[in-house]
């Protein structure tokens, strides 16, 4: 039996090569209990193919247990004691680190010249992303797996920050939600030259919008076989199967949709 591979169990299992033993796979985050039902002959003799093999998702016609939700309080309340330093959990140089300088902002720092953009997003889920697990019972606002996709700047796969990403509400209140920087990249380089503090060449600067950008394709997203582009493939680090197994590039862009330059 193996954990990790794809979120989802494979339909059947599968013979390991030149032995008499099959590899049963649960999933990545425990989505789906796998049962087996083994059977016997007249003999009651165990026969290698005598089993049945059914994956089941363990959704809402399952209570929750109250045994499971007091572990689950406990361990929220282990990884609050012992929190980021203490879990190893230690921030990594963002991918675009050369180019952008890898520090971040806070969306705020982008509503003085993208205002409209930033008034759409304070009407998104995305806006207030922590504030739902702090709501939650028990909250989850010291998970680093529920960190990851609810604060800005953090890896949504890995469960690490960024340098000078977000590390705690005291800490880093300016990036307590799911913001911009999240999909554009860490802006502080940019907000600076805007501001007349940093000074770049033409190529410098070019580069550096160029980091930032992400546009929407023609056909981003389509399900008729269309290629994936850069921005359902950001989308898709946070809307996984695990996370959001319903996601539709199409219908969820209509709900935070902005563009274009102020």
């Amino acid at each position: 039996v193996s954990a990790l591979g794809a979120d989802e169990p494979p339909h059947s299992v599968e013979n390991i090569d030149s032995t008499e033993s099959y590899l049963v796979e649960v999933g990545h985050k425990g989505m789906y209990a796998v049962a087996i039902g083994l059977y016997t002959n007249d003999q009651g003799e165990a026969e290698s193919q005598k089993f049945r093999y059914q994956k089941v998702p363990l959704d809402h016609r399952f209570e929750d247990s109250p045994e499971m939700k007091q572990m689950l309080a406990d361990y929220q309340g282990e990884l609050q004691a012992f929190g980021l330093d203490g879990l190893g959990v230690k921030p990594q140089l963002h991918p675009t680190n050369a180019v952008t300088g890898g520090e971040f902002a806070g969306s705020a720092a982008c509503a003085d010249c993208h205002y409209e953009e930033y008034e759409k997003w304070e009407t998104t889920p995305h806006a207030h992303a922590l504030q739902t697990l702090v709501d939650l019972d028990p909250a989850r606002h010291y998970d680093p797996e529920c960190l990851s996709c609810h604060v800005t700047g953090w890896n949504p796969q890995k469960y690490h920050p960024y340098v000078t990403g977000y590390t705690s509400l005291a800490a880093t209140p300016h990036l307590n939600a799911n913001g911009c920087e999240n999909c554009h990249g860490p802006a502080a380089r940019h907000v600076a030259v805007e501001n007349g503090e940093l000074e770049l060449t033409d190529e410098e600067n070019e580069a550096l919008y160029e980091a930032l950008r992400l546009e929407i394709g023609e056909n981003e997203g389509n399900q008729e076989g269309q290629t994936l582009g850069k921005a359902v493939n950001n989308c898709l680090e946070c809307h996984d199967l695990d996370n959001s197994p319903d996601f539709d590039f199409q219908e969820y862009w209509e709900q935070v949709k902005h563009g274009g330059d102020d």
